[in-house]
């Protein structure tokens, strides 16, 4: 390798490792939860601070957990509208892991098990208290579910400085929450029983309230819209396609995704009308030899 090669492949890697380093979120593809990077320690002595995001309920979860056999832990959860509930309980996960870990739950002390059989619903976060175990059992701990309405809401200073912290990370993470968003979309389009629940408009809606509407986020509206469209969801599609086509009149495949939607909601005039732009454009730009033959043949209303 040349002097030249290798100061390039030392800069690649700097580059890569400053870019790696610069991520805020890291996202499990089987629960959609993602863990974020927060600057500051919120716990202070009190336990090690830790913070997710539930990209299905839009909730941020702080915690700080001791590292004790106790798992006496305090938990913040912080609501797309800004809302603080908080909950003493040992650990918060998902229920696609309780779903993996039927035997129990790994902890710092090897797999405590469940105190009884768990019925989960997958699409939830669980709250799980340890304590003692039955006396006939070999383990002498358990663990338990808690109810959800056990959160209780929250007025004072320290739970206002967990939503100013959330709002502040929030800020920072634009780009990554979208990126993620649309991710998770791609994943689960296809599940029709699980993509029924998963958020849809209202999730983007609350995106473009609290960083407003960028032409930098065109592609991964569009390939969301795609996505919903694809799995029947046409009139969030067309809904989302209507504000990127209001942005950029010449963004071209918006308007074969639109107008596969409105075809499939039976509103063939609009489909038409859509298909016929679609087509005129891509002549424009020199593509007319990779224009659908649906989009040719339903652009003309017989």
């Amino acid at each position: 390798m040349s002097f030249n090669s290798r100061w390039l492949y030392v800069i690649l890697l700097l580059v890569s490792s400053a870019w790696g380093e610069g991520k805020k979120l890291a996202c499990d593809a089987d629960t959609n939860i993602c863990s974020v990077a927060i600057a500051e320690n919120y716990c202070g002595s009190d336990g090690v601070a830790k913070s997710k995001w539930d990209i299905r309920s839009g909730y941020y979860v702080l915690s700080c957990e001791c590292d004790c056999t106790t798992q006496e832990n305090s938990f913040w959860f912080v609501s797309q509208d800004g809302k603080v509930k908080t909950l003493e309980a040992s650990k918060v996960v998902s229920a696609v892991d309780v779903v993996k870990n039927k035997s129990g739950v790994p902890d710092s002390f090897g797999t405590v098990p469940y105190c009884k059989a768990l019925k989960i619903n997958q699409d939830r976060l669980v709250y799980l208290q340890k304590g003692p175990g039955a006396s006939e059992s070999s383990q002498p701990y358990c663990y338990s579910v808690v109810e959800q309405d056990a959160a209780e809401a929250c007025t004072t200073e320290d739970c206002m400085q967990k939503q100013r912290l959330v709002e502040k990370t929030v800020a920072s993470l634009k780009g990554e929450i979208l990126t993620e968003f649309k991710n998770a979309t791609s994943r689960l389009y296809k599940n029709k029983e699980a993509f029924v629940s998963f958020p849809k408009r209202g999730f983007i809606e609350k995106y473009i309230t609290d960083h407003g509407y960028s032409s930098g986020d065109q592609q991964s509206f569009n390939d969301i819209a795609y996505f919903w469209q694809q799995a029947g969801f046409n009139e969030d599609a067309i809904w989302l396609l209507g504000k990127v086509i209001a942005d950029n009149p010449k963004r071209v495949v918006a308007y074969l995704n639109i107008a596969d939607a409105y075809w499939s909601e039976g509103d063939k005039a609009t489909a038409a009308k859509n298909y016929k732009t679609y087509n005129e454009l891509m002549i424009i730009g020199g593509k007319q030899q990779k224009i659908p033959e649906r989009a040719k043949e339903r652009s003309v209303l017989k």
